[in-house]
């Protein structure tokens, strides 16, 4: 949520002629003439146009209005429409997909020493300054850095699925939600509820791109000598369990995951609409830098802390040198260390 609008307003200051030229499509399609763009009546035109000469950023996956524009069956009379449609919408999700693999990048490059240390703390207990004690002690201060690439292995696609997929599925939860009542508006927790939906099934897509860096990353984070590099790490965990060693945690990372993302989209999402409610500019909603940093940092602070001890049950199933299910591994852990063993890190 902080990276993110940053790099979305990058990649639609890449596209603006691409969406002038589809604005005439359409124009041309439903006039039968050319026409300049501001004489385009065409509502999705009218859209395409908002889109080409604004450079607005989209301060939260959803976009604007969280809404698609609507698409039109394929005809013989209007093919241009309809592509130039289908066009726009892969070039959203596209920009989408792209602005999400950028903001991973700078985030988990910043997070990866933060991370090193929380999966360090997991596991030793202990305070935080004694956990990065011993993260230096057992690979020197490069150790802090050094499962960056897993990181990036699993953000960058899990980023570009997750932020693709996210507004498309919430708009259509959304719709749901609006066809249940007789007026065709959704109440503000059953929005709420629909962002939750869509936000959970975006990341289960995801995590089927994430699991696997984050397993090695989570291994070289415990023990920076255990592998030599992430793709030797992989190869390795090939080798030893098959293809399904690398997805070892998944269960872990769907039971912590799913409703992290889901509380943290909602929440932003819902604080966004307020924030822009009070702004008074209901044709054209913005949200300033400044606004989504502490939007998405106080929604990250609310997701991390109430899935923080399922992250300590995905830190000990990845680290386990023998399958164990999430039970028994509560269990033990319960038994041996107690509950506040939950809140490391």
């Amino acid at each position: 949520p902080i990276t993110y609008p940053m790099t979305k307003v990058m990649m639609r200051a890449l596209t603006p002629v691409l969406r002038v030229t589809l604005t005439l499509l359409l124009c041309v399609s439903a006039t039968g003439k050319a026409t300049s763009s501001k004489e385009c009546h065409n509502p999705i035109s009218q859209l395409l146009k908002t889109r080409a000469g604004g450079m607005t950023c989209r301060h939260i996956p959803g976009g604007e209005t969280g809404q698609l524009p609507s698409l039109p069956k394929p005809t013989l009379t209007n093919p241009i429409t309809w592509l130039s449609n289908l066009g726009t919408r892969a070039g959203d999700v596209g920009a989408d997909a792209l602005a999400g693999a950028g903001a991973a990048m700078v985030a988990y490059t910043i997070a990866t020493p933060f991370e090193t240390i929380k999966t360090v703390n997991q596991i030793d207990g202990g305070r935080t300054r004694t956990a990065v004690k011993n993260v230096v002690n057992r690979g020197g201060k490069r150790s802090l850095m050094s499962p960056v690439k897993a990181m990036w292995l699993s953000g960058v696609p899990y980023s570009m699925l997750l932020y693709s997929v996210y507004r498309p599925l919430k708009a259509a939860t959304r719709r749901a939600a609006n066809r249940m009542h007789p007026d065709g508006e959704a109440s503000r927790g059953e929005v709420f509820a629909a962002d939750l939906v869509a936000a959970a099934g975006a990341e289960l897509i995801g995590l089927v791109a994430y699991t696997p860096g984050e397993l090695v990353a989570k291994r070289m984070m415990a023990d920076p000598t255990r592998y030599p590099g992430t793709f030797s790490a992989l190869r390795s965990i090939v080798s030893e369990k098959g293809v399904k060693g690398i997805f070892t945690g998944l269960g872990a990372c769907l039971a912590r995951d799913l409703p992290y993302t889901a509380l943290q989209f909602a929440i932003f999402d819902a604080l966004a609409s307020k924030v822009m409610a009070a702004h008074g500019d209901e044709d054209a909603p913005k949200l300033r830098f400044s606004e989504s940093l502490m939007i998405g940092a106080g929604a990250a602070v609310v997701a991390s802390t109430a899935t923080l001890p399922i992250d300590a049950i995905k830190s000990q199933m990845m680290l386990a040198t023998e399958k164990i299910r999430i039970p028994a591994l509560v269990s033990k852990v319960l038994a041996d260390e107690g509950p506040s063993a939950f809140f490391r890190g």
